[in-house]
């Protein structure tokens, strides 16, 4: 791989020792995926921030180089940790205090202490063609595939990397022609909210691996559906991108989508989306103790409609409902009011943190009803839950009820 001049010193090491092992992680990378040379990004995103990715040789590390001097040169954000700041949810103090020390440790290298996996919806949005490093599977699907900003599926380590030396290497998905299309899936099936889009995406994650989805069918999804299609894709699979006919830029007809090659033909319809949910239900008491809604994080118009549904209402004796979203979302809600009606029935409108990153099995926790596929997906394996999965009006009554109806 062909280094410039400046690249050549940080790699020799005289611009300190934590860009040049920031240039050491980005060599390797370059030289395995055959990459000719670094290109710069216009931004970063940390992820793999929790204690449970990091454990306490991660957090000594990070502050290490924090101590030595690391420190982002382009706009970098956080991915979810696993506490929230802003209040105790319980968890333990040897949980909390070496979680804490990670996320000051990134602070301390100029990173946004926002941690959230949507920082698109607080203004960090990159722009359609700009190369990028972002962390953190639905991020990179979002971005890639709704804005057609270039990146790749970076890992914490890599993007970090890419932070600190302000360069990545030109490979995959910084290509043009890596980002067409492999499969044409014509969708059939009729789809109405996040948790249809959620499990149609679990069903193609899994069939479909790190291969190029192309959809033909959808209805005008929201931003929000995408989000959580686009989440359920890189959960199930490898997925870092897809097309949708007419919705996403760089797919306004099928041909301009595959660019020129074959791709065989899959019909997606009841049938499909059925399966799909049964992907994600793994539930065998219908007693639901916790309900976590928000992975990725809810947007303003999530929080809302969580807080129209619970209205006037009341969560369950022995039921938790945690609502997940970052510090932007939430101090927006709290002054339209949108908090205090969520908290008033007795849920949570949490920041920072998500169940899957979190701990919520140190809290006793056993089935999780949730609208998030990529939630359902991991919590079995990472938290030893069963999971109920479903739109948000039948998790909310599970909230109330304490029975997954």
């Amino acid at each position: 791989m062909r280094l410039t001049d400046q690249q050549k010193r940080m790699l020799d090491g005289e611009l300190g020792e934590p860009v040049q092992t920031a240039m050491e992680m980005l060599k390797a990378l370059g030289d395995i995926y055959g990459a000719e040379e670094l290109i710069p990004i216009k931004s970063a995103h940390c992820a793999g921030l929790s204690l449970k990715s990091h454990g306490i040789a991660g957090m000594e590390w990070v502050e290490d180089m924090a101590r030595k001097g690391a420190r982002v040169v382009v706009p970098t954000t956080m991915n979810v940790i696993g506490v929230d700041r802003s209040r105790d949810l319980g968890l333990p103090p040897e949980w909390v205090e070496p979680q804490l020390r990670i996320q000051r440790g990134y602070e301390a290298m100029g990173c946004y202490g926002t941690s959230s996996c949507v920082p698109y919806y607080y203004s960090f949005l990159p722009r359609f063609g700009e190369h990028i490093a972002w962390a953190e599977s639905s991020a990179v699907v979002f971005t890639n595939s709704v804005i057609g900003a270039r990146d790749n599926r970076e890992g914490g380590p890599s993007a970090w990397a890419a932070a600190v030396t302000g360069f990545t290497p030109c490979y995959g998905l910084h290509l043009d022609e890596n980002r067409k299309g492999d499969v044409l899936f014509k969708v059939t099936a009729k789809l109405n909210g996040i948790a249809d889009y959620g499990a149609l995406g679990n069903y193609v994650g899994k069939m479909i691996g790190e291969r190029i989805p192309v959809f033909d069918g959808f209805q005008a999804p929201s931003t929000e559906e995408l989000v959580y299609f686009g989440a359920a894709l890189a959960s199930a699979g490898g997925v870092a991108m897809f097309h949708a006919v007419g919705i996403t830029p760089e797919a306004p007809d099928v041909e301009t989508a595959f660019g020129g090659r074959k791709y065989e033909v899959i019909e997606l319809g009841e049938k499909e989306l059925e399966k799909g949910y049964e992907n994600l239900n793994c539930g065998k008491s219908r007693q639901v103790d916790l309900v976590a809604l928000g992975c990725p994080h809810c947007s303003l118009k999530q929080v809302r409609q969580i807080a129209q549904l619970l209205d006037g209402r009341k969560v369950h004796d022995g039921v938790t409902l945690w609502v997940h979203t970052n510090a932007a979302v939430k101090g927006m809600a709290q002054q339209l009011g949108y908090a205090q009606t969520i908290e008033a029935a007795g849920g949570v409108l949490t920041q920072d943190l998500c169940v899957v990153l979190s701990a919520p099995e140190l809290l006793g926790f056993k089935t999780l009803a949730t609208h998030s596929p990529k939630m359902a997906f991991y919590a079995p394996g990472g938290n030893g839950m069963d999971v109920w999965y479903g739109d948000e009006k039948r998790c909310i009554n599970a909230a109330i009820t304490g029975i997954w109806e």
